[in-house]
């Protein structure tokens, strides 16, 4: 029998949480076949859900009002103009009780090509967030780590609270809140960083980092999820390719960065060592820097390492950008959908 308070839905919303759904469990069951860890979904709440979305219909936006099928009208405050004809509405809840509306929409944007054709490598890192080619270092901000203490705090105070009472649901806010902050600055630093790359080069070189097997590293998960180094380059992908340029990735496998020189020569370094000495060519310089170089010089410049006969060395081929270079891949570009987001409390006011 049909629970009568799924009337009050709107039939593609319903839809979308089943497809959502059965998405989840057909993963679970792969993982299973494949004998990975399976991850089985949890359902914390069964009173709380805080996302759902509309795939095609069922709402109307005019200025500043958005009507909602079943639900009615709400007063939200719009971002900025939406561009381009509207496919898909998701209405999600974020931990600190605020509500936003995100316009995923078509759009047909013209690449401008407005650069000239420049190149540089990039090396990312913890100590400093990513060295360039150019000796340039931009620095970790670690929002996290410098947030930590107040999150410790937080949590304590959290833990000596009764369960279900009104004094734990109010430092449950107060921790969502601080979890909010630290998100919110990251992701700030992150886009400007990448608005600053894209704008200057048009071809940008980086490492092919196995991210997921890196965090396995106990003593420095926290630090490299704190870095956010697979949000950098997916945010760092589609602003060069608005410029018309191009994120490429180079494969670290068999010609570890760290490990060589600019000469070819194998200069062997633990994670410890942070100068880069080579006694081939007398080079003396940071590491990072000169994994930067390297990048970019296997990225466009098809040098490859050469191990025949055992030998360390690079070979140069003055054939930039030759197809046939296997020692790089164009990283793959964003959709062509955007979101739009607004936002707006429960209460109807506009938040922002």
């Amino acid at each position: 029998m049909l629970n009568q308070n799924l009337k009050n839905i709107h039939s593609q919303v319903l839809q979308n949480v089943s497809d959502r759904l059965h998405k989840s469990f057909k993963s679970f069951f792969t993982r299973v076949k494949n004998k990975e860890k399976a991850g089985f979904p949890r359902f914390k709440s069964k009173d709380k859900y805080n996302s759902f979305t509309y795939p095609q219909h069922g709402f109307k936006l005019d200025k500043n009002k958005l009507n909602l099928s079943k639900i009615g009208e709400i007063n939200i405050k719009l971002h900025r103009e939406i561009k381009g004809k509207i496919k898909i509405l998701t209405i999600k809840r974020t931990l600190t009780n605020k509500w936003f509306a995100y316009f995923s929409v078509e759009e047909e944007k013209e690449i401008k090509f407005n650069k000239p054709k420049n190149y540089i490598g990039i090396d990312v890192g913890l100590n400093s967030f990513y060295t360039d080619s150019n000796g340039n270092k931009i620095e970790n901000p670690k929002y996290l780590r410098e947030s930590e203490l107040k999150l410790i705090k937080t949590q304590r105070k959290l833990s000596k609270k009764n369960k279900n009472s009104r004094n734990k649901n109010k430092s449950i806010l107060k921790l969502a809140k601080l979890h909010e902050k630290i998100s919110n600055q990251r992701l700030d630093f992150l886009h400007k960083q990448a608005k600053i790359l894209a704008h200057n080069y048009s071809n940008i070189a980086i490492e092919k980092l196995q991210i997921k097997n890196m965090i396995k590293n106990k003593h420095l998960s926290k630090s490299i999820n704190d870095a956010s180094w697979n949000k950098f380059l997916q945010i760092l992908s589609y602003k060069v390719e608005e410029t018309g340029g191009q994120v490429i990735k180079i494969n670290p496998k068999g010609t570890s960065t760290s490990q060589y020189c600019i000469c070819g020569n194998k200069v062997k370094k633990s994670l410890a060592t942070r100068i880069h000495k080579c006694n081939k060519c007398g080079i003396k310089i940071d590491r990072d820097i000169m994994s930067a170089k390297l990048i970019k010089v296997i990225a466009f410049e098809n040098y490859k390492i050469n191990r025949k006969n055992n030998i360390q060395q690079i070979e140069i081929k003055n054939t930039v950008g030759h197809t046939e270079f296997q020692a790089c891949e164009v990283f793959p570009l964003g959709e062509t959908m955007k979101q739009e987001p607004l936002a707006s409390n429960n209460t109807g006011s506009s938040i922002f």
